[in-house]
């Protein structure tokens, strides 16, 4: 999730792309939302053609056929580079995307689409208006790229590959050292320098294809892009690297590693490093300073916030749902640990490696007020600075595990993503609220706010049929059926064409089994006896059968309570009131001098003839007693 300017926000999405769940895969892997419109459009970029599936539910015709031909692919990381107006998205298609944003967030176009060799994990755009942008694959050699973005042609802008520099895993066909973290510098002094963190990876995602003496090996790689080269980094460079973040003002950074040293504290699992750089060296190196012991089992998010001059406030969430906090003037252990609940999502064992944790961590405008999102579906509010009682509020309770959040660049609004694919804004001010996102409740004035669905992308025509095995990832597009073929005519053809399947004559039951169906193959043989398809029902399940369920119950006709007619019942009461209304002007007519006329015209003839007065002339005297009105502006009496 990244800001851009005028209230825009670019987002992106983890997506079922794996061969067991493929059938979930969805549009809405890349959103823009327009803070301004209260509107949130998806883009159908970042998307690859579905490939064949051998094995498993998905790997049937009629799971093909019913299916999207595009799968759409993660987007995992985004960066605005405000300088020169443009957005990045990265994602498993294993591209980079460069976007034109419009300025009211309504619209954006891909301008670029940077090819790589494998997912890309991370893209950072440098914050020194040079124009450089970073990215970073799962390959194991040259998986960081540097690129120098050309304003005439984007597309074709050359770019630095950068590898680890351990050998250790060159040979290995299980495993790698891929990059786990990236970040620039954010201080004046360091906006040309990157850090990169790399980590051991196993290729199919079980730790147990990498040695046990390198699971907690690393490196911590720093790239001087001004000048082209690495730029030393001394002494805990060789571990674990789990997360990195720059101080905001000063040549400094930390990093969250594995415990390193001969001296490692009793129930030290992780240590977060402070480097600043050497001022007596003269190759710009970066030296170790102080080190914070850590008890979690893994580090998510770090943020590296100034408390004064020389010292800072360091947080790091984690995968047990904790906060650590430390005061660096305050010595190596924890100021604070601050608790979340229980993780919406359960877990089976451990849950500091099942739980996803702590995901979102930032300041607010002020120390006082400390930010924090994670898997039990709440974002909570700290003041760091109460060592008794920290905890302010929660401000937010979503229905799944927080994932991503994120501040405006003026902390006047506030985005959160949770797992569940929701994005929530929050603002200070009401006036961002619009008023098309509420709802009267019926009968009552109480007015609620109702979640605004994204707008989806335009269905892209479906790929060209062809089959590629080149290289590795083999993939295979299933074109033997054209587009315009759907699932109900495939399903005609493989099953009531060649008598699988037959229609009953109740359309409430369906299709049941054809003469042919025992070609199928799809028999319950523990239903049968001996296990033979061929052989009869048992027991439990033959009484199960429709026909003997029917026969069971008998011909008489059950009673069943008929259902009202809605509408029968709203002309009923029309009728009524008409009657009612009728009878109603009847009886005033009768209470009506005039009505006599007309209703009983003998009547009124025999009281004229009496000598009643039944009409007023305006001569007839009735004996009120009148007096003199005052006297109007003309002078009248």
């Amino acid at each position: 999730m990244s800001w851009a300017p005028n209230g825009n926000i670019l987002c992106g999405t983890t997506a079922h792309s794996d061969s067991h769940n493929q059938q979930y895969n969805k549009l809405g892997n890349l959103l823009l939302c327009s803070t301004s419109r209260g509107t949130l459009r998806a883009f159908a970029d970042h998307r690859i053609p579905r490939p064949l599936v051998e094995k498993g539910e998905n790997s049937t015709e009629s799971m093909r056929r019913s299916q999207d031909p595009w799968l759409y692919s993660s987007v995992v990381s985004s960066d605005y580079d405000e300088a020169h107006g443009r957005g990045f998205t990265s994602s498993f298609d294993k591209t980079v995307k460069v976007w034109a944003v419009s300025s009211d967030g309504d619209s954006m176009q891909a301008v670029a689409t940077w090819h790589h060799d494998g997912n890309v994990n991370f893209v950072a755009a440098a914050r020194d208006a040079s124009g450089r942008v970073a990215s970073a694959a799962d390959v194991p050699s040259e998986a960081v790229r540097v690129y120098t973005v050309r304003a005439d042609d984007v597309g074709a802008s050359p770019y630095r590959a950068i590898s680890c520099s351990r050998t250790d895993a060159l040979g290995s066909d299980t495993w790698a050292y891929y990059p786990a973290t990236m970040q620039w510098g954010r201080a004046p002094e360091a906006t040309h320098l990157l850090i990169v963190g790399y980590s051991p990876r196993s290729f199919a995602n079980d730790d147990r294809h990498i040695p046990e003496d390198k699971r907690n090996s690393g490196e911590i790689m720093m790239w001087d892009a001004a000048r082209g080269c690495r730029t030393p980094v001394m002494t805990a460079t060789t571990a674990n690297v789990f997360e990195v973040a720059w101080h905001p003002t000063l040549p400094r950074f930390i990093v969250a590693t594995s415990p390193s040293g001969l001296n490692v504290k009793t129930g030290v699992r992780t240590q977060i490093h402070l480097f600043q750089r050497d001022r007596e060296r003269h190759d710009g190196a970066y030296h170790e300073f102080q080190k914070l012991d850590c008890f979690a089992a893994d580090i998510n998010e770090l943020t590296f916030m100034p408390n004064s001059l020389r010292h800072a406030y360091v947080t790091a969430g984690c995968t047990g749902g904790n906060v650590y906090v430390w005061d660096t003037a305050q010595g190596d252990d924890p100021i604070h640990v601050l608790k979340h609940g229980y993780p919406v999502d359960d877990f089976s064992y451990d849950r500091e490696k099942e739980d996803t944790g702590v995901k979102f961590t930032a300041w607010g405008t002020t120390l006082d007020r400390l930010y924090t999102g994670s898997s039990d579906g709440v974002v909570k509010v700290w003041n760091v600075r109460n060592r008794r009682n920290p905890f302010v509020r929660d401000l937010l309770e979503a229905p799944g595990p927080i994932s991503v959040g994120a501040f405006s660049p003026d902390h006047s609004k506030l985005a959160v993503g949770d797992a569940t694919g929701r994005l929530f804004l929050l603002s200070v001010d009401r006036r961002d609220e619009h008023e098309a996102h509420f709802v009267t409740l019926p009968g009552s004035n109480r007015r609620v706010r109702r979640p605004t669905a994204f707008l989806p992308h335009p269905e892209p025509p479906p790929p060209p049929a062809q089959t590629t095995s080149d290289g590795p990832d083999v993939m295979q597009i299933d074109g033997e059926v054209g587009a315009q073929d759907s699932i109900a005519a495939h399903a005609r053809r493989a099953y009531l064409d060649s008598g699988q399947l037959i229609l009953h004559r109740n359309p409430v039951v369906g299709a049941v089994q054809g003469p042919e169906y025992a070609s199928t193959g799809l028999f319950r043989r523990d239903a049968h006896v001996d296990e033979d398809p061929a052989r009869p029902l048992l027991t439990e399940f033959e009484r199960a059968q429709r026909q003997n369920l029917d026969a069971s119950r008998g011909r008489r006709r059950r009673s069943e309570r008929r259902l009202r007619d809605l509408f029968a019942d709203d002309e009923a009461r029309a009728a009524a009131l008409r009657r009612e209304r009728e009878a109603r002007h009847a009886a005033n007519r009768g209470r009506d001098v005039e009505g006599l006329r007309w209703g009983s015209a003998d009547l009124w003839e025999t009281l004229l003839r009496d000598g009643a007065v039944l009409t007023d002339d305006g001569r007839e005297d009735w004996g009120f007693a009148y007096e003199d009105g005052p006297a109007d502006e003309s002078g009248g009496g």
